[in-house]
């Protein structure tokens, strides 16, 4: 389903293999590098599902190790963003001297 909210979350368990067993089991995505990093005296890695896959990753057999945060709709947040970005070609006028890292003609 391609209109999906893609939800961001914060997966956080005691040990590696505790984490690393939840995230195989539930196929998240963890993006290129996934780094686990120590935070309070657990493992944490941010994942992202889609909205309908959460709760099923929640009753998987490894989730009685772990701790799931949603952190935020990564769908929104990214929509919200592109609000931000203008539409208009900033190099189109001929009288001004552009900026930035674009090419100069």
């Amino acid at each position: 389903m391609p209109d999906e909210p893609i939800i961001h979350l914060e997966v956080r368990a005691a040990t590696l293999a505790e984490l690393k067993s939840y995230t195989d089991e539930i196929q998240a995505d963890l993006g290129c590098r996934a780094t686990a990093v120590r935070r309070d005296g657990d493992y944490v890695v941010d994942a992202y599902l889609p909205e309908a896959k959460i709760d099923a990753a929640r009753n998987v057999r490894a989730a009685q190790n772990v701790a799931i945060r949603v952190v935020e709709n990564a769908t929104e947040v990214g929509r919200q963003r592109q609000q931000e970005v203008g539409d208009g070609n900033r190099f189109a006028a001929r009288g001004e001297i552009p900026r930035g890292l674009g090419r100069k003609e």
